[in-house]
């Protein structure tokens, strides 16, 4: 024999070719149901029927799913759509609560603004102490603290006045 060598499956109008280099290839070719061009058979031998593009029991057969595996199919979708829909829900509740949380957000901030702003407008209030209650050596270090001058042997009444006046 020789090669190449054209082989062919389908019919006579309607075929599909392929080329066989060796032996083997032809032998793998024939097996899978190609033919020499003169063994392709007409279109009409093939027909169901004898009537062109009308089709058969088996063609039916072979085009519908089981009942069973439709039901599981079925049931699998319902399913699927179930849990779309609870994830949507979700998500909408997520995205509500976002809002809310956001708005919340705003009005600690609008608070913890205007606290500033007060805090700023406020002076400080210094405590009025009572001097009359502390001891000597309290009032001496009032006097330190504050940088005020004064004498040792100073007496209680005069450390006192010395601190009122320097508050004046």
């Amino acid at each position: 024999m020789q090669y190449p060598k054209m082989l062919y499956i389908g019919t006579t109008k309607s075929h599909k070719h392929e080329i066989a280099q060796n032996v083997d290839h032809e032998a793998e070719l024939r097996d899978l149901g190609f033919v020499d061009f003169g063994e392709l058979e007409d279109e009409v031998n093939q027909v169901s029927g004898g009537v062109l593009g009308s089709a058969s029991s088996k063609d039916f057969k072979n085009a519908f799913v089981p009942i069973e595996q439709f039901d599981a199919v079925s049931e699998e979708l319902v399913l699927k759509e179930l849990q779309f829909n609870v994830a949507q829900t979700e998500r909408d509740q997520f995205k509500e609560d976002l809002d809310k949380a956001l708005e919340e957000i705003q009005q600690l901030q609008q608070v913890i603004d205007s606290f500033k702003t007060e805090q700023k407008n406020v002076e400080p209030v210094t405590a009025e102490t009572d001097y009359n209650s502390l001891t000597t050596p309290q009032l001496q270090k009032f006097l330190d603290e504050k940088g005020i001058t004064y004498l040792k042997r100073d007496n209680k009444d005069t450390l006192i006045s010395l601190l009122e006046n320097a508050g004046k």
